[in-house]
């Protein structure tokens, strides 16, 4: 067995290996019968499952003569039609079954059937001398053994007497004459063919042999038609055909449509000589003859032989080897144990329980056996999940209890929304002093502060959004004030496909408020340190123009002597640093006054085209001749809903720091109009010294400047800043040491196609 798995490897390694890359070989088949004939099939694919076993790859075309349908010449015509439609396609091999396909195929000399190697079988009767004419032909024999079939229905039936139908074509002709072969005194065998035996010879002289009787289904050539024996032969007919006749059971010596029709009638006692319609429901109860497996095996190793090279002439003719077999299906019906059969018999459709019991029962054993053992474990299973649930659950019940507990000791409540209504715990209610009762999204409205309401739709509209939502609500639930609320909420898909939304109420009046007392503690300290800081800036850059003003003033005031040039200096560096203080005074004066909210800005829609120019006009005859002035504005006109003097400062003083920190180059003023944000970006832009990043940050806060020795307060760029941002913009900051900045006004513009529709 060991031996015979291992064998089975090496030769499919050896297949897969070697066989790859062979060609396709081209096989043809032709069978006699039609296409639905009841073993075809299994035929079919007997000789696929063959040819691949030999590690031959098949390019297969099958054609059914469907011989019972046509006459000779009819079934010589379809042939010849159907050779010529393949005639591109060239078989490598025919392979021809059973004896009307054989016959017709060589009868029609086609030139394929004449150069391509030809294997017939299952052939009962060959044609010798049509054969002889094909040197490419070979085959096998399926040789009919008479008195064997007539000894295996003695044996299993106990019956000596049988009868066969046989009519006159050259197949049943061919039967008669096998018949008369076995006809003489050294014969087992005795038949009323072409004689009648009277009744008393038969028990007296011929009671130990097995007689056949021969019944005719079509015609009967051995009496006149005016003859009173032919209802005679008629009623033995009918009777041996019935199924009342018990006595003689029927032997199938060819197959056609007589045999076919016929062995319908008879119910029981059926035996064949031949593969055809053995086990495939016609209750045939066994045979000595060729099996299907046998014939394809045969005829596939010869057709192996023949494509391997090996010529049809050196392969001669051979009969097809025969095996007693038995349907078991058919001897289970007539209540025949399997042990009252002889071993010598195959025997056929026998389940594989029946075939091997020990295996049967040992499989059915082990599948309990893995049954039981599943069944076990998934009780084993089943039981473990159930106790670990139930520790889970009284887990989760323990953990539910604490998490309630904690959740209402600190104000925070749970509430889901169902049936468009808001649910809340009973511990929210018990808390407020009310009773539990759905609420819906307008009624949870009324009890928001009137400020917060449109927040709170707004809110409202997001929260089935996929994620988590958070909003801040001053909130009167029990009419004695608004206390701060925080509602926070989370949707998600259920399992069941269903959004779900969840979520918490926490009462944060306590917080809040300790919020505001650190907010005002934190102004308080802020407005403190900023005071310091803006007393401690006031004294130095206020000291600074003062000592210089007071210092020269007493040189002049002290000194007679000095000359002229000098006083003249004196008297200038006097008026500088007096105008620096001025500026310095006003500077914080219009901080003050714009942190306060007592500067007024008057609003108005302006171009910005023209804003542009103005200031570009006003200060192209201002900044230094060495340096270019550049504008930049766009075809389109666009207008800017601001306080066009308030704008203008802020530009003049970009202007103005550009000249100071730009020795040589190029300032640029001018605009760009983004349409998607709806935004103009007024900028100054200057190719000076640039500022350091670590500075760009520090820029806008008051007193800072970049260069201490430059003239100026420090205070300007903070006053921009406030300023754009009380115009309801912001400045952006682009610059890099030894390239230049870039300081940009940000604010909203009306589109213009709006404005002019």
């Amino acid at each position: 067995m060991v031996m015979s798995i291992q064998f089975k490897i090496i030769l499919f390694l050896s297949l897969l290996f070697f066989g790859c890359g062979k060609p396709e070989k081209r096989i043809l088949v032709i069978h006699s019968y039609e296409e639905n004939f009841f073993q075809y099939s299994e035929y079919n694919e007997l000789i696929t499952k063959n040819f691949k076993q030999k590690g031959i790859k098949t390019d297969i075309k099958t054609f059914y003569l469907d011989c019972e349908k046509y006459r000779e010449q009819e079934e010589i015509d379809r042939i010849n039609l159907f050779l010529n439609s393949i005639s591109n396609w060239h078989p490598d091999i025919i392979l021809v079954n059973e004896d009307q396909a054989t016959y017709s195929l060589l009868k029609t000399e086609h030139k394929l059937a004449k150069s391509t190697p030809i294997v017939f079988a299952g052939v009962n009767y060959p044609n010798w001398d049509l054969i002889q004419k094909y040197p490419n032909v070979t085959g096998l024999h399926d040789k009919i053994d008479i008195i064997k079939n007539l000894e295996v229905m003695e044996e299993l039936d106990d019956k000596k007497k049988s009868f066969t139908i046989l009519d006159y074509t050259f197949i049943d002709k061919k039967i008669r004459e096998d018949i008369k072969k076995h006809l003489n005194t050294d014969s087992p065998i005795i038949s009323n063919i072409d004689e009648q035996i009277p009744q008393t010879d038969y028990e007296t002289k011929f009671k130990d042999k097995l007689f056949l009787h021969i019944l005719s289904a079509r015609n009967n050539h051995l009496y006149d038609k005016d003859s009173v024996q032919i209802p005679q032969l008629s009623l033995k007919f009918l009777w041996g055909i019935s199924k009342y006749n018990v006595q003689m059971p029927y032997l199938q010596l060819k197959y056609d449509f007589t045999t076919v029709t016929l062995a319908n009638f008879h119910m029981t006692n059926r035996y064949s000589a031949i593969y055809e319609m053995f086990g495939c429901g016609f209750d045939f109860r066994a045979g000595y003859m060729t099996t299907l497996p046998t014939q394809v095996k045969e005829e596939v190793d010869l057709a192996a032989k023949i494509l391997n090279g090996i010529k049809p002439q050196d392969l001669p003719i051979r009969e097809s080897a025969k095996d007693y077999v038995v349907d078991w299906q058919v001897m289970k019906k007539l209540g025949i144990k399997q042990t009252e059969i002889p071993a010598k018999y195959q025997m056929i459709n026998l389940p594989f329980k029946e075939h091997y019991p020990v295996a049967w029962y040992s499989i059915i054993i082990s599948i309990i056996t893995i049954l039981v053992t599943l069944f076990s474990w998934l009780t084993y299973l089943y039981i473990h999940e159930m106790n670990m649930r139930r520790q889970t659950f009284y887990a989760l019940e323990e953990e539910r209890e604490s998490l309630a507990l904690a959740i209402e000791s600190g104000n925070t409540f749970a509430w889901r929304f169902q049936n468009d209504c808001l649910q809340f715990k009973n511990s929210f209610w018990k808390s407020i002093n009310m009773k539990n009762v759905p609420l819906s999204v307008e009624k949870f409205t009324n009890f928001i502060h009137p400020d917060y309401r449109e927040t709170f739709k707004h809110h409202w509209q997001e929260i089935f959004i996929q994620g988590t939502h958070a909003i801040e609500l001053l909130c009167d639930f029990t009419g004695d004030g608004y206390q701060w609320w925080e509602l926070r909420s989370s949707t998600m898909e259920s399992v069941s496909g269903q959004q779900r939304t969840t979520g918490l109420i926490l009462n944060i009046n306590e917080h809040k408020k300790r919020e505001q007392e650190l907010i005002e503690a934190r102004e308080l300290a802020e407005n403190a340190e900023l005071k310091q800081s803006f007393l401690a800036n006031m004294s130095h850059e206020i000291r600074t123009p003062l000592n210089a003003i007071v210092g020269f003033s007493n040189i002049l005031a002290s000194d007679s002597e000095i000359q002229e040039e000098e006083r003249t200096t004196y008297i200038n560096t006097i008026n500088t640093n007096s105008e620096l203080l001025l500026k310095l005074i006003n500077d914080i004066l219009e901080i003050s006054r714009i942190e306060s909210g007592y500067m007024s800005f008057e609003y108005q829609n302006y171009s910005v085209n023209t804003l542009i120019d103005e200031v570009y006009n006003t200060h192209r005859v201002i900044l230094p001749s060495h340096l270019q002035f550049l504008k930049e504005t766009a075809e389109e006109d666009l207008e800017i809903y601001v306080d066009k003097n308030r704008l203008t400062q802020v530009l003049t003083n970009f202007l103005n720091n550009a000249s100071k920190f730009t020795p040589c180059g190029y300032i640029k003023l001018g605009y760009h109009y983004l349409p998607k944000e709806q935004q103009v970006h007024i900028f100054v832009e200057d190719s000076g010294k640039g500022i350091p990043q670590a500075e760009q940050k520090m820029i806008f806060s008051r007193f800072y400047k970049q260069d201490e020795f430059a003239q100026g307060t420090g205070l300007g760029l903070s006053i921009c800043q406030v300023i754009i941002e009380k115009l309801g913009g912001h400045i952006h900051l682009w610059s890099e040491p030894g390239k230049g900045s870039r300081f940009t006004i940000i604010l909203n513009c009306e589109d213009p196609l709006k404005r002019k529709q």
